[in-house]
């Protein structure tokens, strides 16, 4: 027996709840799969925290971000839950490092509202933090932290409360494209549609590669850490701001946000080693718990006092780390939202409704040209 829809999402983290959601609440006939159980730990989208900004070194994510903070505004109206905690936002470099003076730049142009700290005005107004002399910090006021996990299923709940059907746990067998549809064969089910939101995140190319698709995909590990701070109330969220350190010294950005809901203070590395997405083990990596806290010591003291937990979170990157959103070239009624390379999961009700829109019109208002998965073949 086929199960019959107007589209078919095949993920249900960040980027495909959110496809479900904005699908179904147009009217479409919605079937959400999902190979894992729904807020699953294994891809990217798990978790306590995600961090909203405008900081940016490029003006297409600034604009985005702009159509996202009036989007989590309405999602939080819709599920009845707080889903965005206001934080402030900084950004630590040296004048002259490319991505720190890129950062600035975007800002300038794209009119957002900031301050540039030196050492002495960043330790007064943030004294958690300890800057060399020859560092600035960027101060946003308008940077939050979304709680991951509570976004995903918000999304799943509501996309369900508007009409879609939701099966988790059901891997993907086959998937067949043909010119005016798309079939989906899971070992419970077979599944027909117009069209298919392909947001399957380290799983992807699984599923690309044998429908003629295969994208330079590459996940990688990271691990998010967990610390109880000597002074825990000075890293709570509403005290302590999100960060992201440019600093060409460590060789993946180290990040920071504030405890959530008994979190701990989250600080971690954006960026990591080459990760099998199949592979069932995920231990702690202590090389990576030691980097983050040599950072700690250095700028953060007393951030890493009491270590609290680890754990592995995926990223999927691409070679230049912007996200893929674009039609397979041959059978535009396959989308596919892909490798948003550890940065994406603010931009998540956007990019649902860009992929609705690309599934159903073939295109969008929002500005996508830098997403083209053409890209890597041009010369």
């Amino acid at each position: 027996m086929t199960e019959t829809a107007d589209l078919i999402v095949l993920g249900a983290g960040a980027a495909g709840s959110a496809a479900a959601y904005h699908a179904a609440r147009r009217n479409l006939r919605v079937v959400l799969l999902e190979q894992f159980e729904i807020d699953h730990q294994r891809g990217s989208s798990y978790g306590a925290s995600r961090i909203i900004r405008y900081a940016y070194d490029h003006p297409a994510y600034v604009r985005l971000v702009s159509a996202a903070y009036p989007a989590w505004a309405e999602l939080e109206r819709e599920a009845g839950e707080t889903l965005v905690y206001p934080t402030g936002g900084v950004d630590i470099g040296r004048r002259g490092e490319p991505p720190f003076e890129a950062t600035l730049q975007t800002l300038r142009d794209e009119e957002i509202p900031f301050e540039l700290l030196d050492p002495a005005e960043a330790e007064r107004r943030f004294p958690q933090f300890r800057l060399d002399a020859d560092m600035l910090m960027i101060y946003q006021a308008d940077a939050a932290v979304l709680p991951a996990s509570r976004c995903v299923r918000a999304h799943v709940r509501l996309a369900e409360q508007y009409g879609a059907v939701v099966h988790a746990g059901e891997p993907v067998q086959s998937i067949e494209l043909r010119d005016h549809g798309v079939t989906v064969r899971t070992a419970r089910q077979t599944y027909s549609a117009a069209a298919m939101v392909l947001a399957a995140g380290a799983w992807a190319n699984d599923l690309l590669a044998p429908l003629g698709f295969p994208l330079p995909l590459r996940p990688v590990r990271c691990q998010e850490n967990y610390f109880a701070p000597l002074h825990p109330a000075s890293y709570e969220t509403g005290v302590m701001p999100v960060f992201v350190a440019h600093l060409p010294e460590y060789p993946f950005r180290p990040y920071g946000l504030p405890s959530l809901d008994g979190s701990g203070f989250k600080l971690g590395q954006h960026g990591g080693p080459d990760f099998d997405p199949h592979r069932a083990g995920r231990p702690m990596d202590e090389d990576a718990l030691a980097s983050v806290r040599q950072f700690a010591e250095r700028h953060l003291p007393g951030a890493t006092n009491q270590h609290l937990s680890s754990r592995v979170c995926l990223y999927t990157m691409t070679p230049d780390e912007h996200f893929i959103v674009d039609a397979h070239p041959a059978h535009p009624n396959l989308i596919v939202g892909a490798a948003c390379s550890g940065h994406g999961f603010k931009f998540s009700p956007v990019l649902g409704s860009i992929l609705v829109d690309l599934a159903t019109e073939g295109v969008t208002l929002h500005d996508i040209s830098l997403f083209r998965a053409n890209r890597f073949s041009e010369d």
